[in-house]
């Protein structure tokens, strides 16, 4: 395909998002498995039903696709821990984003990769397990094309967002997104949510770093005010209200429907998902660089 037809595409999905309900992506757990247990992970909270086998995942993919969904989020669990099924997601949407711990490698397919690193390596570690920084790192250095970095922000990791920052600048990545923990409707917190008044602080100090870090920072003022407790936050922090249920539908790894990619038991009310600040600065705002943004994401 060439470049021109491709940003032709990608002009017609924002159109979608933008003036349309239509259903146009799809959130696949492709897996119940996972190689690390984060601490901040809403994954080992819920109940975790069994995989569809290789045959019946692609099938339904290929279903997804016939009824218009040309995107897809790829998650599990961890996705690397069925490449076969990474590789099939990318032949069967046109703008795949696959989500991994980076342990596991990455393989050579037409999809973007987004690679979850929560802090330097003793932060990182202490999240996600002895050794998981060094070999996400080693894999990101090897990687066939250059992978977003997100981070997950919480109690844990909020003091080490520059010195984060600072050792993501050397590495061969597209740039570096950020969410806030979002809470489970069970509880069990410790030291994970961060208040919404707290999250005005970070903001300001990442809007400050990206000063300083521009070339990797995926934070706009726009995008930073959708989370602020003054800003558009109230807009849209609630399941009725949420933006990307209107064109998003997310399913399990049995291809039964789940809520949110966050899982059934997500509370919306303090909801720090970033792709929703991204969506509204892009559509609602026609912010350039989150519009930006999204193209380079869409492969």
């Amino acid at each position: 395909m060439s470049h021109a037809m491709k940003m032709l595409k990608k002009a017609r999905l924002l159109h979608t998002w933008a003036f349309t309900n239509t259903k146009t992506t799809a959130a696949i757990d492709i897996t119940n498995s996972c190689n690390l247990k984060c601490s901040h992970c809403y994954w080992w909270k819920e109940e975790r039903p069994a995989e569809l086998d290789d045959d019946a995942m692609v099938a339904f993919m290929k279903g997804l696709r016939a009824r218009g969904m040309t995107a897809a989020i790829i998650y599990g669990g961890e996705p690397m821990l069925r490449p076969r099924m990474c590789e099939a997601a990318s032949r069967i949407f046109d703008y795949p984003l696959i989500f991994t711990n980076g342990t596991q490698g990455f393989i050579p397919v037409d999809a973007q990769w987004i690679i979850s690193l929560d802090g330097t390596r003793d932060v990182h570690d202490s999240i996600r397990g002895a050794g998981a920084y060094d070999c996400a790192v080693e894999n990101i250095r090897k990687a066939p094309r250059k992978p977003v970095v997100h981070t997950t922000i919480s109690g844990q990791n909020r003091h080490n967002l520059e010195g984060f920052l600072d050792s993501m600048s050397s590495l061969p990545i597209k740039g570096v997104g950020f969410s806030f923990y979002t809470p489970h409707m069970t509880g069990d917190e410790g030291n994970l949510a961060v208040s919404i008044a707290e999250r005005d602080s970070i903001l300001d100090e990442l809007l400050r770093l990206r000063k300083k870090y521009w070339r990797i920072m995926g934070l706009t003022g726009t995008m930073a005010n959708q989370f602020r407790q003054g800003g558009e936050y109230a807009e849209w922090n609630s399941r009725e209200k949420c933006p990307a249920s209107k064109v998003c539908n997310c399913y399990n790894a049995d291809g039964t429907p789940k809520h949110c990619t966050y899982g059934n038991m997500a509370d919306c009310s303090r909801c720090g998902c970033a792709s929703i600040p991204l969506y509204r600065a892009a559509i609602k705002h026609l912010d350039l660089l989150a519009i930006f943004m999204i193209y380079r994401l869409l492969n």
